[in-house]
């Protein structure tokens, strides 16, 4: 991890899936903003029916003892310092993520992410760069329509590139990723941990060894929304300390954050939401 927050998404695709959206449901009361977000190893439950979420980020400017806004993060910026890319997400009624598109400073899309149902079940998702096409996976749901399996393959040819098998603990407070080569060889796992009350509470990551390579730890505040985040190294060592402070909407999602890291960085983040009636 670098000096500030890892929230960017993983565009190599080894993201830990959190086996949620996937099924045939009710409107939802709730929204995860988490896996084809930025914020797939580090996911938020927003509530009620989000339509819409749009991020965007800027440089925090000492003001008195707090920190007004101050310049427009550049997306070079937000990359050096591994941040939260500005980004668009949309979702469908039944809470299932049906696009996310990352943005620079000048709203260009960079990179998307669209995701397709059948029959109402998450079956595909496509992403793109710079308006290329890169790559696509294959979704597999089991009967209670949880992901078990995602497929990848490249943008241009259906000979597999990737594997994945998605399983949970019996209590649920952990959740498998185990990824495999075209061979099926075991690479890269990833466990994705929760609590009592199922807040995610960070993530651990392992190469095809077994050897740790990284992970986070999440504290939340009386709203349930994350506090601060430690990031730790291969050797299960602190790296980074972020700390959030928010401004919240009526719905109780957050629309402004201040994040202060223990290196002295300190960002600003805005949403605007639009909800399902």
């Amino acid at each position: 991890m670098t000096t500030t927050m890892k929230k960017f998404l993983i565009l190599s695709i080894l993201t830990a899936f959190a086996l949620a959206g996937c099924k045939e449901k009710e409107p939802a009361v709730y929204t995860l903003l988490g896996d084809y977000t930025p914020y797939g190893s580090y996911m938020e439950t927003l509530k009620g029916r989000v339509a819409s979420v749009v991020e965007t980020n800027f440089w925090a400017v000492p003001e008195g003892e707090t920190y007004a806004k101050g310049n427009k993060m550049t997306r070079k910026e937000l990359d050096s310092l591994n941040y939260t890319g500005d980004f668009e997400a949309i979702f469908d009624d039944a809470g299932d993520l049906v696009s996310c598109t990352g943005m620079d400073e000048n709203k260009k899309a960079i990179w998307k992410w669209e995701l397709i149902k059948e029959n109402n079940i998450l079956a595909e998702a496509y992403y793109t760069y710079l308006d290329t096409a890169r790559g696509h996976q294959e979704l597999e749901c089991n009967t209670e329509g949880d992901i078990i399996k995602i497929s990848q393959f490249p943008a241009d040819a259906d000979t597999l590139f990737n594997w994945a098998s998605v399983t949970s603990t019996p209590g649920g407070d952990t959740v498998i990723t185990q990824w495999h080569n075209y061979k099926g060889e075991p690479a890269r796992r990833t466990l994705n941990l929760y609590n009592e009350l199922d807040l995610f509470t960070g993530y651990q990551a392992y190469d095809k060894d077994g050897n740790y390579l990284n992970g986070s730890q999440l504290k939340y505040n009386d709203r349930g929304v994350s506090s601060e985040i430690t990031f730790f190294n291969k050797d299960k060592e602190p790296a980074s300390v972020n700390h959030f402070t928010y401004e919240y909407d009526k719905m109780g999602n957050w629309i402004k954050i201040v994040c202060k890291d223990d290196k002295g960085f300190v960002i600003i983040g805005e949403r605007v939401y639009t909800y399902f009636e």
